[in-house]
Order: C-alpha cells, then structure tokens, then sequence
C-alpha cells in the first residue's frame, strides 16, 4: 500500500473504503475499492445535517389539502408494537363527501408525482425568467407527460390503482415529511426495468434517532376492509425479504441523479444503503400503506344535519378503526410482521370503485 503524506507533513498510510455505489449485481468483485482520505473519515458524521436540511428543502406545502383531506384524531392502538394507525377521509359538504373534488385536488400533484424532480425542478428554476405563455406551455407538456405516463402503468402493469399511490405519495410527503426519493411512476413504463414491489420510496433523517429513515409504500384498494387488510399484509411480507428489498435498493442507487440532492447529499446518502458502511447499520426501513375501503358511515350520516354530519362520521369512522385494528394485527402478526415499523393509512371512502372511475377519467383514460 502507498504511503501519502499526513498532518504537518508526516506520512501515513492510506485507509481504504468500499464505494457507496455499487448497484451492479454480482460478488464484492464488483464493489469499488478507493482511497479515503483520514478528512473523509472525520466529515462522515457531518453529512447528516446536510441530508436533514436537503431533505427539508426538498418538502413542499401541503396545507392547502385539509380542505379536502380530514384526519381523525383518535385514541385506537394496534397491539402490533412497530404500527401507527392513521385514518383519513374526504371533507364534506351538506353531508355528502366531496369525492370529486378529492380527486380534482390529488390530481394537481400528477407531475410532482409522476417524473423525475429534475425534470420539475429544472422548470422551476425558469419561473419568471421567460415569458409566461412559454412556461405555461412548457408546464402543459410536463403535466401531459404525467398524465402518460399513469395511463401507461396501468397498461403495463395491468393495474388500476394508481390514484391509490397518488394519495399515498402526498400523505407520506405531508403527514410523515417524508420527501419521494425518486419517482418510480416514471420506471413501471420502461420495459427494460423491472420494478415490482414498492408503490413509492419516501426518505425522511430523524435527528431525534439518529437515523435515515426509508420509507417503502404499498398501496391497497378494495370494496372489503378485510381484503384489503390481507393484501397488505402479504405484499408488505413479500416486499420486506432481503432480495425484493435489495432490488428496490438498486432502484435508488440506479437512479439517484433524479432525487434533487447535490453530489455531496447524494453520497451521504448511498452510505446509508452501503453493507460495507457502518451508516448501513443506522438505517430504518419503514412501511407506508394505504388502505382504501368502502364504508357505510357515509350513507348513515347523509341525512343528518349538514352542521352535525362531519362529526356523526368521525364517530363512526373511529368505532370502523376500533373494529378493524384487531383484524390488522393479526394478519400483521401472522405474516410475522409484528414488530416492523408500519405507517397505516385507513381510507374509508363511499365507493372505491367511484374513487378509481373518477381519477381514470381526471387523467383522460377510462378502463
């Protein structure tokens, strides 16, 4: 091994490290070995403030949404110790749920969702720099594209839940502030990549615990609450063993060019997915999921007076919760999963069919 030369100018021997990018498949063969220098050692633990501050940066402004998106304070528990349970439902209005306009609201977030953040940041960045008929015609290309691209996941992946992760994506953004990593809308059309498994890949750095937290979300839409329970129960199952979660791993390290993160965040970061880092061991894989239902409170509280209709549904929605909970825990627990840390979000809605027919028709594309 060379010997370079140390403080004051004495020599010391190089250190060496495993590159942090090693998406490759195969053997250690494949791993990067380079030379680190002793400063690089020393700045490692520094980079956590830059990824907190560059996550931040990437966060945007959700307020807007409780005019359309109510949460349900509520004191219902899953016995599953790793599980937080979540409700939401459409605001109402002369007691009926505004479900369209629901949908008219998540349907804004169709590019921010859909493409690379490069792609939107790069447009964002000539705002008020060129004539604002060319921006709007570059915005309308970008939002077209989007709008493509989800009509196109639905053929090649042969689903129709897509307004399921649109949701999902701007919950974990705005409830958990949890930016998207990288937007995996954009790699289902590309019939070179597979990426089965995570409906979205979230990242948040908890300086509380002093860990990255990567957030993997699954999305579930079913008429039946216990169906929809027992899809996500075994697709969290199936998304959490070791080579479904290297392959999305891969994904992030393939494709974090497109996260928005400058070159030194980006590298502070693939520490955290690098076996041969001891950031690796800080890690904290979470899963997000909604689960979407169809709910009779909805019909129930139709007639009740428009003051009084939110709150009747609110008590019915927190008594469906107290209901269900024991159902989550025990799929949860069969599938082992007892333990893992799990962000659900319960959707009660009047009908998910609707919900779907109404976001395929916003984008221009009816099944």
């Amino acid at each position: 091994m060379g010997i370079a030369a140390g403080p004051c100018g004495r020599p010391h021997p190089k250190k060496l490290c495993i590159s942090s990018n090693f998406s490759s498949p195969g053997s250690a063969v494949a791993y990067i070995v380079q030379p680190m220098s002793e400063g690089t050692l020393l700045d490692a633990g520094a980079k956590d403030a830059d990824l907190k501050s560059a996550f931040a940066a990437l966060s945007k402004d959700y307020g807007s949404l409780t005019a359309r998106v109510r949460a349900l304070s509520h004191l219902v528990v899953c016995t599953c110790s790793g599980v937080t349970l979540r409700l939401h439902f459409p605001a109402f209005r002369q007691s009926k749920p505004t479900l369209s306009e629901l949908v008219d609201a998540i349907a804004v977030y169709l590019v921010h969702f859909a493409l690379p953040r490069s792609e939107v940041e790069a447009l964002s960045e000539l705002y008020k720099t060129i004539d604002a008929a060319e921006f709007m015609k570059r915005y309308s290309l970008l939002e077209s594209r989007a709008r493509a691209l989800f009509i196109k996941a639905n053929e090649t992946t042969e689903r129709n839940g897509e307004a399921g992760e649109l949701l999902l994506y701007l919950l974990t953004e705005w409830i958990l502030d949890a930016p998207q990593l990288i937007a995996k809308m954009s790699l289902k059309t590309n019939p070179r990549m597979p990426v089965h498994g995570a409906d979205g890949i979230h990242v948040r750095y908890s300086e509380k615990d002093q860990k990255l937290l990567l957030y993997w979300g699954e999305s579930k839409l079913h008429a039946n609450v216990g169906n929809a329970i027992a899809a996500a129960a075994k697709s969290i199952s199936e998304a959490l063993e070791p080579d479904k979660l290297k392959h999305e791993i891969d994904l992030v390290q393939q494709n974090i060019s497109f996260s928005g993160l400058q070159a030194a965040e980006k590298e502070a970061l693939l520490r955290y997915l690098n076996p041969f880092e001891e950031k690796y061991n800080e890690r904290l894989d979470v899963t997000t999921c909604l689960i979407g239902f169809n709910f009779d409170g909805f019909v129930k509280v139709a007639a009740v007076d428009p003051k009084q209709a939110e709150a009747e549904f609110r008590r019915l929605a927190e008594a469906e919760l107290a209901k269900v909970a024991p159902r989550l825990a025990k799929a949860l627990t069969d599938k082992g999963l007892a333990t893992q840390p799990i962000e659900i979000f319960f959707l009660p809605l009047p009908s998910v069919s609707d919900f779907r027919d109404l976001f395929q028709e916003k984008i221009g594309w009816k099944a």
